[in-house]
């Protein structure tokens, strides 16, 4: 039972939320209070969640109690040396990737406490354990293959305190955002700087997944839903035909389960004007930073729960169970029509990839279960602010507006020709899957460079890394290549996810996100007495530049500045460093 302390100290720190609707579910019942394998969820009456040790204790326990069908395997370390643990669930009690990959049962990868003060998933992921465990739902793995990730942030989730999120619901105590070196870990997906999004790389290369859940808490406005989840919507998305797949065969069975069991599934959208909720909604669209963007690229069907953080602890940990049963019961039933959408798809790659977009200007209009709400003057802050009632507030025609506005759309390359020497991109390619072939010794080529025309750097770090975003221009010529080059054919399984990495004009490219700043570099100079007669011999020997120096000199700025005529004169000289401001890799189209 819960103690008056515990009672107290959360209705303590619910005492500044928006009131709740009263919620009665049917999955109540899934909840036990007695028998070896009840959950410190449970055993909390719903308000708590255990520490890193205790989870850790509680898998082994899981294990013991079912050692023919469960096996844990140590996927990575943290930073700070702990480990990041996997069960694995199959009826057949083979755990190794081969045997999961080669399975005729499909597969569900569950991830939870990728944000670890958001960890919906963890304990939720253990009570359908524990009932697969006891023999409560023996049907589970009769038809599918789990993969489950506790908590992937571990560091993060031992930063735990009754103060980290101030618009969440419990748990009690929780863990932190980011992990012990302050990154976010869904925004790693590209770049891949932290062990854990490595490790994920690496489970769905070895295991191959059919389907992938990533598990979160959502913050901002009140609404009545208490589950939300979604994909980047079809008219969006890059690879429509899995999208699709998920909107007929796995989206209406969970909607289904949830609605029995009391809970009310809602879209995944986030709010335009916090201050004014019938401004209406953002239709966010994910790219290949988050978990959703980048099973995306790799035709893999990935869905993003977001649960409704002003919602009870308990509450929405039972509605993740029941979306995950909604979800084992979607791909048992459709098994087969998934992989062949995802064939589909994978055969079908277009010639042009979107690589950001914008929100529209112009709305569409959707049906909405809001909350009542109203504005007036805080005492605190001094200003206008809102408060949500507590009370239904349905939208008939609520505003949405989607990212659906092509901001930047490029061709996709034949291949992408990498130089030896940036490995880290090298190293970066091979764990996410992507497949490199060596090129042959001198292979003469028509290959196009990008050159950087203008860029700007990011005023301030993101994740760790100082941004750059670049103007390029592009030029087409005869490249002959040696053995220290890599090639990557994007006519591949994740060709779209190697473009996007590689394409310097994508914004989740591993160019943006810094990995190739020594390009911005000039490490070689000429001396003035050098220069000068120099440059008028190649003037008297180059007409053609020679007239292009006199056009230059009508730009009166140009004509009275030494240093930028001189500067001029160097960059048109044979001496000048030729990969200084050019995009290294090499695109063939």
């Amino acid at each position: 039972m819960l103690t008056s302390l515990l009672l107290t100290a959360a209705l303590a720190n619910d005492a500044h939320l928006p009131p709740l609707i009263e919620w009665q579910g049917q999955s109540e019942n899934l909840m036990q209070t007695q028998g070896p394998l009840v959950t410190d969820f449970e055993k909390s009456g719903g308000i708590d969640s255990p520490n890193y040790e205790q989870t850790v204790a509680y898998l082994h326990a899981l294990q013991k109690a079912n050692p023919t069908q469960f096996s844990i395997k140590t996927i990575a370390k943290s930073n700070a040396g702990r480990d990041i643990d996997m069960l694995i669930a199959s009826q057949d009690g083979v755990a190794s990737a081969e045997a999961i990959s080669l399975s005729k049962k499909p597969t569900l990868l569950i991830q939870a406490g990728i944000h670890s003060g958001e960890i919906d998933g963890k304990d939720a992921g253990f009570m359908l354990l524990r009932d697969i465990a006891n023999g409560k739902r023996d049907d589970i793995l009769n038809r599918v293959n789990l993969l489950f990730i506790p908590i992937l942030n571990v560091d993060g989730h031992e930063r735990r305190g009754e103060f980290n999120r101030i618009n969440q619901r419990g748990p009690r105590v929780m863990g932190f955002r980011t992990n012990g070196q302050n990154l976010n870990l869904n925004r790693d997906y590209t770049k891949l700087d932290t062990p854990g999004i490595r490790a994920v790389a690496d489970v769905v290369n070895q295991y191959r997944p059919d389907l992938y859940i990533d598990i979160h808490v959502t913050d901002g406005a009140d609404y009545q839903y208490d589950v939300t989840y979604g994909y980047n919507p079809a008219f969006v998305s890059v690879t429509p035909k899995v999208t699709k797949a998920l909107d007929t065969y796995v989206k209406p069975i969970i909607d289904e389960k949830l609605q029995e069991q009391g809970h009310i599934p809602g879209p995944l959208v986030f709010v335009m004007d916090k201050m004014e909720f019938k401004h209406g909604l953002a239709g966010w669209v994910a790219g290949p930073r988050y978990s959703n963007g980048w099973g995306e690229l790799r035709h893999l069907p990935t869905i993003l729960v977001e649960n409704h953080s002003l919602k009870p602890y308990k509450q929405r940990v039972l509605g993740t169970y029941v979306l995950l049963d909604g979800a084992i019961d979607a791909m048992a039933s459709n098994a087969d029509k998934l992989a062949a959408a995802v064939k589909s798809s994978v055969q079908s790659q277009p010639k042009e990839l979107v690589v950001e977009l914008g929100y529209a200007k112009e709305p569409d209009f959707v049906e909405f279960k809001g909350i009542a709400y109203e504005h007036y003057f805080s005492d605190a802050t001094k200003t206008k602010e809102v408060r949500y009632l507590g009370k239904p507030q349905n939208y008939e025609k609520l505003p949405i507006y989607w990212q659906k506005d092509i901001k930047t759309q490029v061709a996709i390359p034949k291949a992408f020709y990498i130089p030896a020497q940036y490995s880290q991109i090298i190293d970066t390619l091979k764990v996410q899957g992507v497949e490199l072939q060596t090129v042959d010794a001198l292979t003469s080529l028509n290959l196009t460079q990008g050159i950087i025309a203008e860029h700007e750097f990011a005023k301030s770090p993101f994740e760790g890394r100082f941004r750059v975003t670049p103007t390029m221009e592009y030029k087409t010529g005869a490249y002959t290549l040696d053995s220290s080059w890599l090639k990557v054919d994007t006519q591949q399984r994740l060709g779209l996810l190697a473009t996007h990495l590689l394409h310097p004009e994508a914004p989740d490219s591993l160019f943006q996100w810094g990995y190739m700043h020594t390009i911005f570099q000039r490490t070689e100079y000429v001396e003035n007495y050098a220069l000068a007669p120099y440059a008028e011999t190649l003037l008297k020997q180059n007409p053609e530049l020679a007239k292009q120096y006199e056009q230059k000199l009508k730009d009166e700025s140009f004509a009275q500045d030494a240093d930028s005529r001189r500067a001029w004169l160097y960059a048109n000289s044979p001496y000048y460093d030729q990969q200084y401001l050019r995009y290294p890799i090499l695109m063939q189209y």
